[in-house]
Protein backbone atom coordinates (compact mmCIF):
# COMPACT_ATOMS: atom_id res chain seq x y z
CA UNK A 1 0.00 0.00 0.00
CA UNK A 2 1.50 3.37 -0.74
CA UNK A 3 2.38 5.98 1.94
CA UNK A 4 1.64 8.81 -0.35
CA UNK A 5 -1.38 10.34 1.62
CA UNK A 6 0.73 10.18 4.49
CA UNK A 7 3.96 11.98 2.92
CA UNK A 8 1.80 14.84 1.09
CA UNK A 9 -0.17 15.33 4.90
CA UNK A 10 3.88 15.63 6.25
CA UNK A 11 4.95 17.77 3.63
CA UNK A 12 1.64 20.08 3.94
CA UNK A 13 2.62 20.43 7.17
CA UNK A 14 6.02 21.52 6.72
CA UNK A 15 5.31 23.73 4.73
CA UNK A 16 2.55 25.37 6.73
CA UNK A 17 5.27 25.70 9.59
CA UNK A 18 7.47 27.34 6.88
CA UNK A 19 4.53 29.65 6.53
CA UNK A 20 4.55 30.68 9.69
CA UNK A 21 8.00 31.11 10.57
CA UNK A 22 8.22 33.49 7.32
CA UNK A 23 4.76 35.54 8.73
CA UNK A 24 6.55 35.70 12.01
CA UNK A 25 10.16 36.40 10.88
CA UNK A 26 8.44 39.40 8.73
CA UNK A 27 6.49 40.16 12.45
CA UNK A 28 9.68 40.44 14.18
CA UNK A 29 11.47 42.14 10.78
CA UNK A 30 9.02 45.33 10.78
CA UNK A 31 9.06 45.31 15.09
CA UNK A 32 12.66 45.76 14.96
CA UNK A 33 12.31 48.62 12.32
CA UNK A 34 9.42 50.52 14.42
CA UNK A 35 11.44 50.41 17.84
CA UNK A 36 14.80 51.62 16.08
CA UNK A 37 12.55 54.37 14.48
CA UNK A 38 10.76 55.65 17.12
CA UNK A 39 14.46 55.57 19.06
CA UNK A 40 15.15 57.37 16.56
CA UNK A 41 12.74 59.50 16.83
CA UNK A 42 11.31 62.71 14.34
CA UNK A 43 12.94 61.63 10.96
CA UNK A 44 13.68 58.04 11.98
CA UNK A 45 11.98 56.91 9.31
CA UNK A 46 13.30 58.18 7.04
CA UNK A 47 17.05 58.01 8.42
CA UNK A 48 16.18 53.99 8.43
CA UNK A 49 14.78 54.67 5.07
CA UNK A 50 18.26 55.88 3.75
CA UNK A 51 20.07 53.39 6.38
CA UNK A 52 18.29 50.12 4.93
CA UNK A 53 18.65 51.33 1.34
CA UNK A 54 14.51 50.62 0.58
CA UNK A 55 12.16 53.14 0.33
CA UNK A 56 9.64 55.85 2.81
CA UNK A 57 7.06 53.74 2.44
CA UNK A 58 8.76 50.25 3.05
CA UNK A 59 9.98 51.56 6.30
CA UNK A 60 6.15 53.24 6.83
CA UNK A 61 4.73 49.54 6.22
CA UNK A 62 6.70 48.04 8.40
CA UNK A 63 5.65 50.27 11.41
CA UNK A 64 2.12 50.05 10.27
CA UNK A 65 2.45 46.08 10.45
CA UNK A 66 4.28 46.26 13.76
CA UNK A 67 1.30 48.12 14.94
CA UNK A 68 -1.20 45.32 13.35
CA UNK A 69 1.01 42.06 14.33
CA UNK A 70 0.28 39.85 16.92
CA UNK A 71 2.47 40.08 20.08
CA UNK A 72 5.47 37.93 19.59
CA UNK A 73 5.44 34.34 20.55
CA UNK A 74 7.95 33.81 22.83
CA UNK A 75 9.73 30.39 21.57
CA UNK A 76 13.04 28.28 21.55
CA UNK A 77 15.54 29.18 18.80
CA UNK A 78 14.81 27.74 15.92
CA UNK A 79 17.49 25.12 15.85
CA UNK A 80 16.81 24.08 18.94
CA UNK A 81 15.71 19.87 18.15
CA UNK A 82 18.61 20.06 15.49
CA UNK A 83 20.84 20.69 18.85
CA UNK A 84 19.07 18.11 21.26
CA UNK A 85 19.49 15.73 18.77
CA UNK A 86 22.82 16.48 18.07
CA UNK A 87 23.76 16.26 22.31
CA UNK A 88 21.76 13.00 22.31
CA UNK A 89 22.91 11.35 19.51
CA UNK A 90 26.82 12.08 21.97
CA UNK A 91 24.83 9.96 24.51
CA UNK A 92 24.32 6.99 22.38
CA UNK A 93 26.92 4.10 23.11
CA UNK A 94 28.93 3.17 20.25
CA UNK A 95 27.91 0.15 18.51
CA UNK A 96 30.09 -2.12 15.88
CA UNK A 97 29.67 -0.74 12.12
CA UNK A 98 27.50 -3.34 10.73
CA UNK A 99 25.19 -2.96 13.48
CA UNK A 100 24.39 0.92 12.22
CA UNK A 101 24.43 -0.32 8.57
CA UNK A 102 21.50 -2.55 9.49
CA UNK A 103 19.91 0.42 11.17
CA UNK A 104 20.12 2.28 8.25
CA UNK A 105 18.77 -0.60 5.62
CA UNK A 106 16.00 -0.67 8.08
CA UNK A 107 15.16 2.65 8.90
CA UNK A 108 15.44 3.36 4.89
CA UNK A 109 13.02 0.79 4.08
CA UNK A 110 10.55 1.61 6.79
CA UNK A 111 7.42 4.12 6.77
CA UNK A 112 8.26 6.11 10.07
CA UNK A 113 4.93 8.36 10.93
CA UNK A 114 3.43 9.78 13.60
CA UNK A 115 3.38 6.95 15.48
CA UNK A 116 6.84 5.97 15.99
CA UNK A 117 7.57 9.53 17.97
CA UNK A 118 6.02 7.35 21.43
CA UNK A 119 7.95 4.83 21.21
CA UNK A 120 10.75 4.81 18.53
CA UNK A 121 13.52 2.50 20.23
CA UNK A 122 10.76 0.05 20.76
CA UNK A 123 10.08 -0.14 16.90
CA UNK A 124 13.54 -0.37 15.73
CA UNK A 125 13.45 -3.27 18.03
CA UNK A 126 10.70 -5.06 16.60
CA UNK A 127 12.33 -4.41 13.19
CA UNK A 128 15.27 -5.85 13.76
CA UNK A 129 13.51 -8.51 15.51
CA UNK A 130 11.86 -9.04 12.10
CA UNK A 131 14.90 -9.58 10.12
CA UNK A 132 15.84 -12.94 8.55
CA UNK A 133 17.61 -15.13 11.42
CA UNK A 134 21.35 -14.85 10.60
CA UNK A 135 20.90 -11.44 8.54
CA UNK A 136 23.37 -9.49 10.99
CA UNK A 137 24.71 -10.99 13.78
CA UNK A 138 23.80 -10.43 17.53
CA UNK A 139 20.52 -9.32 16.31
CA UNK A 140 18.90 -9.89 19.68
CA UNK A 141 21.74 -7.97 21.63
CA UNK A 142 20.95 -4.95 18.81
CA UNK A 143 17.16 -5.49 19.44
CA UNK A 144 18.09 -5.06 23.15
CA UNK A 145 20.26 -2.05 22.42
CA UNK A 146 17.44 -0.34 20.36
CA UNK A 147 14.91 -0.86 22.93
CA UNK A 148 17.19 0.65 25.61
CA UNK A 149 17.20 3.89 24.12
CA UNK A 150 15.81 6.63 25.50
CA UNK A 151 13.08 8.51 23.26
CA UNK A 152 15.15 11.12 22.16
CA UNK A 153 18.33 8.97 21.34
CA UNK A 154 16.47 7.01 18.95
CA UNK A 155 14.84 10.17 17.39
CA UNK A 156 18.18 11.03 17.26
CA UNK A 157 19.79 7.89 15.56
CA UNK A 158 16.53 7.68 13.41
CA UNK A 159 16.97 11.22 12.34
CA UNK A 160 20.70 10.98 11.55
CA UNK A 161 19.99 7.69 9.39
CA UNK A 162 17.42 9.67 7.47
CA UNK A 163 19.47 12.76 7.12
CA UNK A 164 22.17 10.44 5.37
CA UNK A 165 24.36 11.75 8.13
CA UNK A 166 26.10 8.43 9.40
CA UNK A 167 29.06 9.52 10.19
CA UNK A 168 27.77 11.36 13.54
CA UNK A 169 27.10 7.31 14.58
CA UNK A 170 29.10 6.50 17.70
CA UNK A 171 31.23 3.25 16.16
CA UNK A 172 32.66 0.86 18.43
CA UNK A 173 36.25 -0.05 17.64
Amino acid sequence: MSDYRSRIDLAEQRIEHGTRERSAGADDRARAIADEAARRGRGGQDELAAELGVSKAAISQAVSRARNADAPHRALPYDTLDRLLAAELRDVPPLPAVHWQALAWIVNGTVIDATWVEQPGLFLSYEVKDLEEGRIPDADRLAATCQGWTRTQALAVIDAILRDDTATLPVKE
